[in-house]
């Protein structure tokens, strides 16, 4: 996202160009609803105490009231008339060939792991990534109303940081676990480099050159 935040400290990007970045943005946000909705189905009653189904349904409400951040800015700022039109525009889309459909599924995919493993690969991984390139963002963009956007952001981020540090220091003993939750954080971090690359390359007008993904090979 540097070259991002570099034409927005600039003043450079366009409008065309900020609705790609805030579309794509909240194309990203919806599949939480559908990440989370699996992730929630693997806690079960008595698997872990209280707190951390809390801190868990916090999260999910913290990134539903960011997607409607941005799809507020969206209407706001004119870029389209109704969340429906939102919805069928490119720019706002999902579309099944593409980086955010990989991290999505990604995340997804881990609700067959203990939630531990699943809160360490997200809120120790991209979140903390996140934290980092959407405050200098905030920071740079001169728009007060999309600056606010963003920097609107940073409590809640910095506490799904905190929250994955707490979850697995308290609930994570084994050894064999923490190596899964580094292994965790690596996969993760990597598709949602992809995403951000795909969108800096939208927002930029560049062509995006997906690297190969990293792979293991598994043996029983």
């Amino acid at each position: 996202m540097e070259g991002v935040i570099r034409a927005a400290d600039e003043g450079s990007l366009s409008d065309e160009q900020l609705f790609r970045l805030i579309g794509r943005l909240w194309a990203l946000e919806r599949m939480f609803y559908y990440v989370y909705g699996g992730w929630g189905q693997g806690l079960e009653l008595n698997d872990f105490p209280p707190s951390v189904k809390y801190l868990f349904a916090r999260q999910i409400y913290d990134d539903s009231t960011h997607e409607m951040l941005y799809l507020d800015a969206i209407l706001k700022k004119g870029w389209a008339a109704t969340q429906r039109d939102v919805f069928q525009h490119p720019y706002g889309r999902f579309e099944m060939d593409s980086a955010l459909a990989f991290y999505a599924f990604s995340l997804r995919n881990f609700a067959t792991y203990p939630h531990t493993i699943r809160i360490a690969a997200l809120n120790l991984g991209p979140k903390i990534l996140e934290l980092h390139w959407m405050e200098a963002l905030g920071e740079a963009l001169p728009d007060k109303e999309l600056r606010g956007v963003f920097t609107s952001q940073r409590v809640e981020n910095r506490s799904h940081v905190n929250m994955g540090r707490r979850i697995v220091e308290e609930h994570v003993g084994r050894p064999v676990d923490a190596e899964l939750c580094r292994w965790a954080c690596t996969v993760v971090k990597q598709d949602y480099g992809r995403y951000l690359q795909e969108v800096s390359d939208l927002v930029l007008g560049r062509t995006t050159s997906l690297a190969p993904a990293t792979t293991t090979p598994v043996t029983d």
